[in-house]
């Protein structure tokens, strides 16, 4: 994560305790040679940073910072920062100048920034760690998308309503928005989730973060469910054009009581609910599938791949099967005719090849494999037996066909087909050994 530190310059020195303390990358646009490359370099770098930070001091000249924080904070309001010191360096703002900081600062937040009343504030929050919420495995009903700080009162809310009726619902819980390490893991949150609410706001439309939520959910033929929280205004040419055409459901005091804008919301997710639930889980199969090189162990086998062949025949009003999904489903169906006893193997012995204990055991199983091999030794170095190197031991055959089996049924667990082959075919010519010299004895 990276923060642009703006703001005033004029020989303050807030920038200087401020990078200290902070742990995450910074941009500090103060040079000793103002020059077109320097300008050039901070329009880049306000672009792309994660957070834009404008500190405002009584040693201002002009109103260009507080032009500039009043822009940001409409255009890229998860972004903005603002704060403002009463004193610098034995200057101080009067009692009318810190009327219009507040002022300032109920116009930022207002448009969806941060404010904060102190410099320690500021570093504590750029400090603190993303809480990742997202695990694996895990299934929402809804995924709501909303401008964190304007909507994030109505969100909780609609979200604890939600969950009183038994659905699971996730929204970004982290102040720090969607940003390079937070990206992936809300993006899996996304797939995972049947329906994508949409809060629509001011704030939420100007927000570049929702806006790549939006985006992946639409990309990803996700059931996008509109609620409008506050009307916009000039902001309504941002408004997804897709979005826009959709009925749209109305928060409290726009409308509907906070009670029908829940039945109206349930019953838009129980529509076709089984439907966009398959839709969901093999979306997110399907990625993998591709991701990971299209590979067979990755593909649908028995009743999953009946069901999968199932729905991609129907249909639903609001969904439609992605290409990606069709190809995936497809490929199921022709499966390897060696892939198959592997992937029902997999399905027969999965209940304890993911246990905890089971890579330990096989791990040290493997281990055995010097031991067995010190035997073989000891008998051709000392074995009296002019045929000595002719020699077999029994014993050494024996730990090679149990690393074997081990082996086999790791190769069963991660459904490596090549693994899987090599033991069964070694272990089978470790028998053949043990048992040709065992009738010979």
């Amino acid at each position: 994560m990276k923060v642009f530190l703006g703001g005033t310059v004029n020989g303050s020195t807030w920038r200087t305790g401020v990078k200290e303390q902070l742990n995450i990358n910074y941009f500090d646009p103060v040079v000793d040679d103002w020059n077109d490359a320097a300008y050039e370099r901070e329009l880049t770098e306000r672009r792309y940073c994660d957070y834009l930070l404008y500190v405002v001091t009584p040693k201002m000249t002009g109103f260009y910072s507080i032009a500039e924080v009043t822009d940001d904070s409409y255009k890229r309001p998860d972004k903005t920062i603002y704060c403002y010191l009463a004193e610098d360096d034995g200057h101080a703002f009067n009692e009318k100048q810190i009327a219009e900081m507040n002022r300032l600062g109920e116009v930022v937040v207002a448009n969806g920034g941060h404010w904060m009343k102190s410099l320690e504030d500021v570093v504590a929050f750029l400090n603190k760690p993303v809480t990742k919420v997202a695990q694996t495995g895990n299934h929402y009903d809804a995924f709501i998308s909303f401008g964190r700080q304007a909507n994030r009162g109505f969100v909780v809310g609609l979200s604890n309503r939600l969950s009183e009726k038994s659905y699971r619902v996730f929204f970004d819980v982290n102040e720090i928005p969607l940003m390079v390490e937070n990206q992936e893991y809300v993006y899996d949150a996304i797939l995972r989730s049947d329906n994508f609410i949409y809060v629509i706001s001011p704030s939420t439309v100007r927000s570049e973060y929702c806006k790549m939520e939006l985006e992946f959910a639409l990309k990803q033929k996700k059931r996008i469910i509109p609620v409008l929280y506050q009307e916009l205004q000039r902001e309504s040419e941002l408004l997804d054009g897709i979005v826009a055409k959709k009925t749209m459901l109305q928060a409290p005091g726009k409308g509907l009581p906070i009670d029908d804008l829940i039945a109206a919301i349930c019953a838009i997710i129980e529509t076709d609910k089984d439907y966009v639930h398959m839709h969901s889980e093999l979306l997110f199969k399907a990625r993998k599938w591709e991701v990971l090189g299209r590979n067979q162990a990755d593909l649908l086998y028995g009743s999953e791949r009946k069901k999968a062949v199932a729905w991609v025949s129907q249909s639903s009003d609001s969904l439609k099967p992605l290409q990606l999904q069709k190809e995936y489903i497809a490929a199921s169906r022709k499966l390897s005719v060696f892939m198959l006893p592997l992937l029902w193997l997999h399905e027969k012995t999965k209940s304890f090849t993911h246990l905890k204990w089971f890579d330990k055991v096989t791990l040290i199983i493997s281990l055995a494999n010097p031991i067995a091999m010190l035997d073989q030794l000891r008998t051709l170095l000392f074995s009296d037996n002019p045929a000595r190197y002719a020699g077999v031991s029994i014993p050494m055959w024996i730990l090679f066909l149990i690393i074997q089996v081990a082996l086999t049924f790791v190769g069963i667990k991660n459904k490596n087909l090549g693994l899987f082959i090599s033991m069964v075919l070694s272990a089978l010519i470790s028998a053949t050994v043990i048992l040709l010299v065992a009738l010979n004895t």
